[in-house]
């Protein structure tokens, strides 16, 4: 844990950063939030009111701002008693604040406890989409509840799956023409369309199809293992087809990343982005 005068920063239990700030039983029984001054230039400059989100509400409402420059000699986001009370939140618990459009003065207020919890259940509902299509619009739901960017979004979650168990043997299904392995999970799928956009990790060659969206395979290097990202690589039908019928000499790094792949003898690069992409910590700061 790292603290200064006005932050204190520790290790965020989720794959996304956040900020806090902590409630005394002064500003409680007043029904307002105290804004530290290490946030306040993300606060207009002068008493007016803002618009603020409560909880996973859709619709902002209205609030009286006071600014560090009025007779308060304090930032303070006022009429949120009612908002204390429905959430049973006590001196100590803990409120993230977001940061939705400071230039218009837009923010949402969400009680620590419920915003980590609501980012676990968004994650593991996305993690069961029934397809692609419920896979992208929960991807979205998670960028809007995080305030994060969809391609930052994409990449967070791609490293908690690879931070998850190691890969498991996959399933055997049943076709009229015999045994199949199960194919990659939906969520999956879709998290590596969207981080490699079709691109082919060995040759990169890429298309779209008539809908506009691209085409790619993806192939699992250990056809009896499972689904980790490790375990899986996008590829164009062409590599695919020598992955599965030629003379394969795979590279993997220390990691256990597949890093370079030899088709008869003749060598290819493999892109990886969880080793090319910047993968940054994710801390909590307690704003005090």
């Amino acid at each position: 844990m790292k603290q200064n005068a006005d932050i204190i920063r520790s290790n965020s239990p989720i794959t996304y950063s956040y900020a806090t700030v902590r409630l005394t039983r002064s500003r409680i029984e007043k029904g307002l939030i105290a804004v530290p001054t290490a946030l306040a230039k993300w606060f207009p400059d002068h008493n007016t009111n803002i618009q603020i989100y409560l909880d996973d509400s859709s619709v902002s409402q209205s609030k009286r701002y006071s600014s560090y420059n009025s007779t308060t000699k304090e930032c303070r986001i006022g009429g949120v008693r009612q908002w204390f009370e429905e959430n049973d939140l006590i001196s100590g618990d803990e409120v993230v604040i977001q940061f939705v459009d400071a230039e218009q003065s837009i923010y949402r207020l969400i009680p620590e406890k419920r915003f980590l919890a609501a980012t676990q259940r968004l994650q593991t509902a996305f993690d069961n989409s029934p397809d692609e299509q419920e896979a992208s619009e929960r991807l979205a739901r998670l960028s809007e509840w995080t305030n994060t960017e969809s391609t930052k979004v994409n990449l967070n979650e791609y490293r908690r799956l690879i931070a998850g168990p190691p890969a498991v043997e996959r399933s055997l299904t049943t076709r009229k023409t015999g045994r199949h392995r199960e194919s990659t999970p939906p969520s999956l799928r879709t998290l590596l369309g969207q981080l490699y956009r079709g691109h082919c990790q060995v040759c990169d060659f890429w298309f779209l199809k008539k809908d506009r969206k691209p085409y790619f395979e993806i192939h699992h290097l250990d056809a009896a293992q499972g689904h980790h990202p490790k375990n899986l690589i996008v590829v164009c039908g062409n590599c695919h087809n020598q992955f599965e019928h030629a003379d394969v000499m795979p590279e993997f790094n220390e990691e256990q990343w597949l890093t370079r792949v030899h088709f008869n003898r003749a060598l290819h690069q493999v892109y990886q982005i969880a080793l090319t992409a910047e993968m940054p910590s994710f801390s909590k700061e307690l704003f005090i």
